[in-house]
């Protein structure tokens, strides 16, 4: 095929917890994650050679990044032309740029037929980033080391969720610098707010889980953004990942809808509404 146009979803952090600190820096963490139907429209085309150039940010962008790591260890002779269509808001907790460059490795996975299995793909996008290999295996998952022990759980495929991105991203590495200076904080119950999720009970939902960069990002706006979709009808609300985003889980779509319309929502930034999706990445279109 020449050409490959694929879906590339974002994550949300149903729980965010840190274990633990490794010698080289790294943050051990224990999540349960999410796929959801908000995505990025990724699109590969084939080419003779691969230059950063073809790529939005060059040398820095995660989905060359991706193609020129996938290339040097197949050994494939080629390259590859990507342009993405955005829509996950950057610097939201949402793994925009990691989910990127899972579609690029898994686009070119399918385009050379290489054959690679998703634990060879996984290894190399934890080298990219550490919500990579998430992003590959998507659905509902339980992560834990630096984002490369990911455990599928039974697929989470129940309520809406309406995201708010307020108008400022958080750097990632002021958050858990932030945290590293913090005193111990509240806990996330993994295994209790794992049980609720089979059970559809997003008030257990909500009593089990917790966010501890959340408590590290001590900006007014988050709390206000949660107090608001609580009032308006979220059964759980929570920032994902090291933020900005936040959202909150409802258990009819046209609750979500109506929310999102609601102007003391809007004013907190852009909306989304989205399902839950069973994969981090789906294949659109082969040409």
């Amino acid at each position: 095929m020449d050409k490959i146009i694929l879906l590339a979803h974002a994550k949300l952090n149903l729980s965010l917890d840190i274990t633990g600190l490794r010698e080289d820096g790294y943050h051990l963490m224990d999540m349960v994650m999410q796929s959801v139907t908000l995505n990025d429209c990724v699109t590969l085309e084939r080419s003779d050679t691969l230059s950063p150039g073809d790529f939005a940010y060059g040398e820095t962008d995660t989905g060359y990044r991706a193609a020129k790591l996938f290339f040097d260890t197949t050994g494939v002779k080629g390259g590859v032309r990507v342009s993405v269509q955005k829509i996950i808001p950057s610097q939201a907790g949402m793994a925009g740029g990691s989910a990127d460059a899972a579609a690029v490795l898994v686009g070119l996975n399918r385009m050379y037929a290489t054959g690679l299995s998703r634990e060879q793909l996984c290894r190399m996008g934890v080298k990219i980033g550490a919500d990579v290999p998430f992003c590959l295996v998507g659905g509902t998952a339980r992560v834990g080391g630096i984002g490369e022990k990911v455990e599928p759980l039974p697929f989470f495929g129940q309520g809406s969720y309406l995201i708010v991105k307020p108008p400022f991203g958080i750097s990632t590495p002021a958050a858990f610098k932030a945290f590293d200076a913090m005193p111990d904080c509240p806990r996330p119950d993994q295994e209790r707010l794992i049980a609720a999720m089979a059970k559809f009970d997003i008030a257990e939902m909500a009593a089990a889980s917790e966010n501890v960069l959340e408590r590290a990002a001590v900006l007014d706006t988050i709390g206000e953004i949660r107090r608001a979709l609580v009032k308006n009808g979220a059964g759980m609300s929570l920032m994902t990942g090291s933020g900005s985003a936040v959202f909150g889980l409802y258990e009819r779509t046209e609750d979500a809808v109506r929310a999102a319309e609601l102007p003391e929502i809007r004013r907190l930034g852009e909306v989304f509404v989205c399902r839950p999706a069973p994969e981090g990445v789906t294949v659109a279109q082969e040409i």
